[in-house]
């Protein structure tokens, strides 16, 4: 199976999916409510995604998580940034998902909000994609 992060609900997601080859980018996909969609190749290394998906599960694994931003890549061609803000009375998230399929230098990208994203379904999510990745 290929390992695959998403993350929302059926109204909006982004998604990060590892290549089937060894020569392929990682995909990024983004949906919102099938009117806003995005699908581009992001070449960054498995290990950066791994590391991406570990930072995002020390966040929301506190008590009371905070607000946090976290990105696949700290290179220039980052392809997707998270930006998280707790939801007040409920245990989940809203996103800020920033999509950037040619990197930062063009300074084309798409800015997409997602949530509230129960921190339950996200953690199993989050765990679920790590034990693929190994």
């Amino acid at each position: 199976m290929t390992p695959r992060l998403r993350i929302g609900d059926d109204e909006a997601w982004v998604a990060l999916t590892a290549p089937e080859g060894p020569s392929e980018g990682w995909r990024v996909t983004a949906d919102w409510v099938g009117r806003l969609t995005a699908d581009f190749v992001a070449y960054v290394e498995a290990a950066d995604v791994s590391a991406f998906a570990q930072r995002l599960l020390d966040r929301i694994g506190a008590a009371e998580p905070a607000a946090f931003w976290a990105e696949v890549s700290e290179s220039r061609a980052n392809p997707l940034r998270l930006s998280a803000v707790p939801v007040y009375g409920e245990d989940s998230l809203d996103f800020l998902a920033r999509l950037t399929p040619v990197g930062h230098d063009d300074v084309i990208h798409l800015d997409m909000e997602i949530g509230p994203v129960p921190l339950d379904g996200l953690r199993a999510e989050l765990e679920q994609f790590r034990r693929e990745l190994a």
